[in-house]
């Protein structure tokens, strides 16, 4: 029943806002249709292989178009996975089923049948703008940090790093935020409690100072009793420069376990953008990184239509448990609202992990409305 009332609301929301769409009190729709089609290509005992799949995704954005006093904002991801990938996602939710633990960051509407059906909604949330501060209810992208990949800050909302664009998924909080002025405020944000899930509460104050935007943070971790003390920075020294300084304090402060991210970017004439991440987190943390960790990345803008990159994310760098990722990529509007992205991706790792393949080469094609 659950599942036909989520579609229902969302095409609910959908027809209004066509209905409202030329109106100027009404709702703001836009998105897009993109098809990825992969194909995996494992190297086993000598022998290789070759496996198709690919992911079909409606993206549905809205916020209303008045915004003086209060803000709507979605944006719904509806996912059908392809081939191989239909039998990847079907696997996590067995685990999820099985074990009664959140496997991934989306709910699945549909299980029965060769395909499953999944809906991740990223974004949906009310703000209402006070005199004295604004306050928001439901699911945000919350990004305290600064880092593109890594961000031991950013407790609320971390980066998919199998996504090509490392976009985020968001979390369930209540926040209110208190300007000072343009550029400086006190954020108070708390995560709704979950089961099997942490959650955490945070007080966040930012100023800029001399050129550089500054943030102290106070993170209360609710399940683990663990509390986080962070400094975040950014501004520019011939360089883009910015970085994480953060502190963890366990067992009633008799632990402390430290963990910090730097990074540099830099562009020549808008075109050639370079940037690099290196974090170090201690052991004790528990997440998906290892103790050295490190992201380089180079895009070059070759006109408004047409752009390549190649990143290079490298976890546990130099250890035995090293895992490291390439991936290259080119983007091409090749007409006013269809873009294709061809992408290719090698996985290189000294501990066998079966799940992932050893080179990934795709090709996404995406619609815009």
């Amino acid at each position: 029943m659950k599942k036909y009332l989520v579609i229902c609301f969302v095409l609910i929301m959908f027809t209004s806002a066509l209905q409202s769409a030329d109106k100027p009190t009404g709702m703001k729709i836009w998105g897009s249709n993109f098809v990825d089609i992969n194909g995996h290509h494992y190297l086993e005992n000598g022998d290789d292989s070759l496996k198709f799949g690919g992911m079909n995704t409606f993206r549905f954005n809205f916020h209303n178009r008045n915004k003086r006093f209060g803000k709507i904002e979605g944006n719904f991801d509806l996912i059908i996975p392809l081939g191989f990938t239909a039998d990847q996602f079907q696997n996590l939710i067995d685990q999820t089923e099985a074990s009664d633990t959140l496997s991934m960051p989306y709910y699945p509407l549909f299980v029965n049948g060769n395909t499953p059906v999944l809906l991740d909604i990223r974004k949906l949330y009310l703000s209402v703008y006070l005199p004295y501060a604004d306050i928001t209810l439901g699911r945000q992208i919350i990004n305290y940090g600064k880092g593109v990949v890594f961000s031991p800050i950013d407790v609320f909302s971390t980066i998919d790093v199998a996504n090509i664009n490392f976009e985020r998924h968001g979390s369930d909080i209540v926040a209110v935020k208190i300007p000072f002025s343009y550029l400086s405020g006190l954020d108070v944000v708390t995560e709704f409690p979950r089961k099997h899930h942490e959650y955490s509460s945070a007080i966040r104050g930012y100023f800029n100072t001399s050129g550089f935007d500054i943030a102290v943070n106070t993170i209360y971790k609710h399940r683990a009793e663990e509390l986080i003390t962070g400094l975040s920075f950014k501004g520019d020294a011939f360089f883009g420069v910015y970085g994480e300084i953060v502190e963890h304090f366990a067992d009633d402060f008799s632990k402390k376990y430290f963990e910090g991210m730097f990074g540099l970017d830099y562009s020549i004439a808008n075109t050639y953008i370079f940037r690099t991440e290196y974090y170090y987190k201690n052991t004790n943390i528990q997440n998906e990184w290892r103790k050295h960790n490190l992201f380089i990345s180079f895009q070059y803008i070759i006109n408004d239509l047409m752009n390549v990159s190649v990143h290079a994310i490298g976890s546990d760098v130099g250890g035995n448990e090293q895992m490291l990722m390439y991936m290259g990529q080119c983007n091409y509007n090749i007409l006013q609202n269809v873009n294709i992205i061809t992408y290719a991706r090698y996985f290189s790792q000294k501990k066998d992990v079966k799940t992932l393949p050893d080179l990934e080469y795709a090709v996404r094609i995406e619609v815009k409305f």
